[in-house]
């Protein structure tokens, strides 16, 4: 009997190894930027900026879409030195109409999307019962349905040319189920789900997908006060440009997952998956009032 047991031991084990490493590994990518045509959402955020610029920087044409339309102007002036390209498109991409014509001026222009960075976000915090209806639909629209509705439309042009790269920023919160941020778990592990799931539907077609899983990120809502909080719990909080330049570089090199956020971001998503008790027992700990308090503050749009 105790023969058996450790034989099951090991197994259990080596299995776990070999999926984890199946599921991990990076695949064969032949991307090559240059000349390719990159369509970012949330471009007028510093994290978009900070995708846009690298993706520029490796010879991309790029297309920039947000709903500032001053913002965006600002950043194709900064990118036209160093790409041959730049198209702005300010948009409401929650907005079917406008969704739809995103799309329908990007081709025009380029007549094709090699590709798709799904970048916009929206992430209500707080006590749910708090939480205004309006923003978390507008969140889970923002944050899931435009991601869905965005690949579903530039899918039938990759297909057709048997090429097509879509790159997903999603977030630890992806996978980790931290409370405060209930509406916003539920977009995060929407999109993970449905990378996971698309990326086996058209598995030999030429279209691949890198999922991120970014932790904190500098700027935008983060303002100092809530910087200090989240390294106060040990968490990482990463300039923007190596969220993005770590992102572009899994893109190039065929990487279906990336976790960010630094080693406690990523036991995070280890332990979530292998042993969850541990996770709950954490967070019954850590959710304290001062916590609360603090995260209540962050209401985060990039």
């Amino acid at each position: 009997m105790q023969l058996l047991r450790r034989l099951a031991t090991i197994g259990a084990l080596s299995g776990g190894g070999y999926w984890f490493w199946r599921y991990l590994r990076p695949r064969h990518s032949t991307l090559v930027l240059e000349d390719k045509v990159a369509l970012i959402t949330g471009a007028s955020s510093l994290l978009g900026k900070a995708l846009a610029t690298g993706l520029a920087r490796r010879g991309a044409r790029v297309i920039l879409v947000a709903q500032d339309a001053s913002a965006l102007d600002v950043l194709r002036r900064e990118l036209e030195p160093i790409t041959s390209d730049v198209l702005v498109i300010p948009a409401d991409i929650t907005d079917e109409q406008q969704l739809q014509g995103v799309v329908r001026q990007a081709l025009e222009h380029f007549d094709r999307i090699d590709v798709l960075v799904n970048n916009a976000n929206l992430m209500p915090v707080g006590q749910l019962h708090d939480q205004d209806p309006a923003q978390i639909e507008h969140a889970l629209r923002l944050n899931l349905w435009s991601v869905i509705r965005l690949t579903q439309a530039v899918l039938p042009q990759m297909a057709a040319q048997h090429q097509g790269y879509i790159l997903n920023l999603g977030s630890g919160l992806g996978r980790v189920a931290a409370p405060l941020f209930s509406s916003y778990v539920a977009s995060k592990y929407g999109l993970v789900g449905f990378t996971d799931a698309l990326r086996r539907e058209v598995e030999g077609t030429g279209i691949y997908l890198t999922l991120v899983l970014a932790g904190w990120t500098q700027g935008d809502p983060v303002t100092p006060e809530i910087e200090e909080l989240i390294r106060q719990r040990s968490f990482l909080v990463e300039p923007p440009d190596v969220v993005a330049e770590r992102a572009i570089l899994g893109l190039v090199n065929g990487e279906n997952e990336i976790v960010m956020g630094g080693a406690l971001a990523k036991l995070g998503v280890w332990a979530e998956r292998v042993v969850p008790l541990a996770v709950r027992l954490y967070w019954r700990w850590n959710l304290t009032p001062h916590w609360v308090a603090g995260m209540s503050k962050l209401q985060s749009e990039r």
